[in-house]
Formats: structure tokens, sequence, C-alpha cells
């Protein structure tokens, strides 16, 4: 179940994962805003807030980890679900992450399922609430 103008904050450090993240987004039927600079992506999220509905974001990179723009968020627009994703982390990250307001955590790599599933759950929730 897809809703209509869904659309996900998508921040990765890694070029080819942000392009392949956007092409899987995009055939499951949501809308991404791309971000490769998780500098940048914090300026955005005082905007995410109009602009988007759930950010998909990358726990290790450069400059910014994914846990200060988790507290970015918590800020800017604590209302926006987070998730974030890595290949790296450790059970204590993902406890931390979740502690700290994230709603959800994919290891990479995940199947194309696995991130639908994740995204839909936090969708119908976001719009149950905004009903």
């Amino acid at each position: 179940m897809v809703f209509e103008k869904f659309t996900i904050l998508l921040i990765d450090d890694e070029p080819s994962v942000l392009r392949a993240l956007q092409l899987l987004l995009e055939a499951i039927g949501y809308h991404s805003i791309p971000f490769s600079n998780s500098s940048e992506a914090r300026a955005f999220l005082p905007q995410a807030a109009s602009q988007c509905d759930l950010i998909l974001c990358d726990l290790k990179m450069p400059e910014f980890d994914g846990m200060e723009v988790l507290e970015s968020r918590n800020t800017a627009c604590p209302e926006l679900p987070f998730v974030l994703m890595s290949a790296h982390a450790t059970s204590l990250d993902v406890d931390k992450a979740i502690a700290h307001g994230a709603n959800g955590f994919l290891s990479k790599p995940f199947s194309p399922d696995e991130l639908k599933s994740v995204i839909e759950s936090l969708e119908i929730t976001q719009r149950a609430v905004s009903s």
C-alpha cells in the first residue's frame, strides 16, 4: 500500500549507494530527495518537515554521522520518522539510535522487501497520526 506523494529524505555519503537507493525507492513507488553530503542534509532539515515524510540516513559518514543527523532532526523536525541504515553497526549503535528517537534500523545489505516493509509500516503510522 503506497500513498501518493510519500517523500523520503535520503542521506548516504556513497554516491553509488545513494543512486541505487533512489532507483529502488522510485521502483517501489516513492519519491526521494537525495543528499550525499551530511552537512547539506542537516541544513535542509528545517525544510524537510514540509517536504518529506521520512528520513532514511546512513549511520557511518564523514563530517556528520547518522547519529548527529538524528540529533539535528530531533531539534529541527522531531515529528519526521527517522530510519538509520548501516553495514557496520553494532547492537549498541542500534540501541543508542532507538533511545535517541530513531524509528527503525536497516542493516546493509537489505532486500527491497525489507526496505519496503519498514517504510510502509512508518507510512501507515504517519498517515494515521496526521488523520
